[in-house]
């Protein structure tokens, strides 16, 4: 049976194998890092951190969060560890690396399968299958990721400094020698270097073994630390305990100043770019850029209350904005909409417009209209995630085009639905309609209406008579 000592002392174990090792890095030695740690070439991490930084910097957010996790090369705190008080486990490490680039490539979706989706997921399931073949249980990683960040085991202590140089002394005894490397210069007749001791007189006595235990000291001890040997309650608390009220106690919160920078710079960009609407912070010109100045502020701030403020909150608020800002780099967050729409042009320009919908129930009707015999107009209609219903006029000949990632497409009375639907059908005029019938089909007006899913059910339907 496993015990709690045997647990913490395995994970001890397995944290010093990952470590920033920049003697053979790059630039601060993650890559070599964990390309020890998980036995693979550290190329592949910087090819991977590389290509994922085109999509949105995501690869400059990822290396940077590595490097906050990691420990230095001797074993030092990292700084996350210093930031939370808390111990990071090596094994999170990697999950925590996999499920932010999960995270990325699920927001890159929002706009639309681009080139930038492609670029974060091949590194994500190209390393999912490594670790797999590897014989990495994924499931289970990701399971414990929870209890491995809400364990509050303390960070690891700071390494001891190595000890300086020492030089031995000819006329010091090699019992009283000290720990570290020898001078030979010394021994070779150079001389004891400066603040060395001086060497004995020629003929003096050669203290004995003995000398080097320290004298036992006859004072008895004094009455405060016989009280305290004898009641051991009446001890003073250690004062680890006293360190968080001082430092809960000390400075201003962080937060408030990382929330008026946030504002400061707000009204900066607003001025700048002459927008004063959510557009200028969150939009596809500007957004990155405000997001990205408002995530460095919240760095800075969380470096900072390492030694001096409160910087609680800063670290969710961190996480927020950097979410707020992969999905501003790659969708326009100012033209997404959600809930129901209803549309019904009357007139050709209207409807030549495109009808766009990120999630929920879209309504077209084409039926008001005013169509001429040997009109052609073209219609686009997209929703996200949701429903789509279009009704088409009875005088109308309907070329119908629609293509849906996973769900259903009814056109009339035909039915597919399935994943990576593809449907074209076209829909004759009535008989009895304007320009219908056999003879004069050719005279009715076109409906070309192309429709587009990422998930959801699409029809097209004839008003009715």
């Amino acid at each position: 049976m496993e015990t709690a000592g045997d647990t913490t002392a395995g994970e001890a174990t397995a944290d010093e194998g990952l470590r920033r090792r920049p003697d053979a890095g790059v630039l601060t030695g993650v890559c070599a890092g964990l390309g020890r740690y998980t036995g693979t070439d550290p190329v592949l991490w910087r090819v991977a951190f590389c290509l994922t930084g085109l999509a949105g910097l995501v690869g400059v957010l990822l290396y940077v969060g590595a490097w906050l996790v990691m420990r230095d090369a001797r074993g030092g705190p990292a700084m996350a560890e210093q930031l939370l008080n808390r111990r990071v486990p090596a094994r999170a490490v990697p999950t925590l690396l996999a499920a932010a680039l999960a995270v990325a490539t699920a927001l890159s979706l929002v706009g639309g399968v681009a080139w930038g989706t492609l670029v974060l997921a091949a590194p994500l399931v190209l390393g999912l299958l490594t670790a797999h073949g590897r014989g990495v249980v994924l499931q289970r990683e990701f399971r414990a990721l929870p209890s491995l960040l809400r364990r509050h085991a303390p960070p690891p202590p700071a390494p001891e400094p190595e000890p300086g140089p020492a030089y031995y002394n000819p006329a010091q005894p090699w019992a009283q020698a000290p720990a570290g490397p020898i001078d030979l210069a010394v021994l070779g007749g150079g001389g004891a270097p400066r603040g060395a001791a001086a060497p004995a007189p020629q003929g003096a006595p050669e203290p004995s073994d003995s000398s080097s235990e320290p004298p036992e000291s006859s004072d008895p001890p004094r009455p405060s630390e016989s009280s305290e040997l004898s009641n051991p309650s009446d001890a003073p608390e250690p004062r680890q305990e006293c360190r968080p009220r001082r430092k809960r106690a000390r400075g201003v919160r962080l937060l408030a100043f990382a929330f008026w920078a946030a504002v400061a710079a707000a009204g900066g960009f607003m001025l700048a770019t002459g927008e004063f609407s959510l557009a200028a912070l969150v939009g596809p010109q500007t957004g990155p850029l405000y997001l990205g100045s408002v995530a460095v502020v919240i760095g800075l701030a969380l470096v900072a209350g390492a030694w001096v403020g409160d910087a609680r909150g800063l670290a969710v608020v961190g996480v927020l904005v950097a979410v707020l800002l992969v999905a501003a780099s790659a969708t326009d967050l100012t033209g997404l909409r959600f809930g129901e729409a209803q549309w019904r042009p009357r007139t050709v320009a209207e409807a030549q417009r495109p009808f766009e919908l990120t999630g929920g129930t879209a309504a077209v009707d084409l039926t008001r209209m005013e169509l001429e015999p040997g009109d052609e107009v073209a219609v686009r209609v997209k929703v996200g995630f949701g429903g789509m219903e279009v009704v088409v006029p009875q005088e109308a000949r309907v070329r119908v085009h629609g293509t849906s990632a996973f769900g259903e497409i009814r056109v009339d009375e035909s039915m597919r639905s399935g994943p990576r639907l593809d449907v074209r059908e076209t829909l004759e005029p009535a008989a009895g309609g304007a320009g219908g019938g056999d003879g004069a089909a050719g005279g009715a007006p076109v409906l070309d209406v192309t429709l587009s899913s990422y998930v959801g059910d699409l029809e097209v339907r004839r008003e009715k008579a």
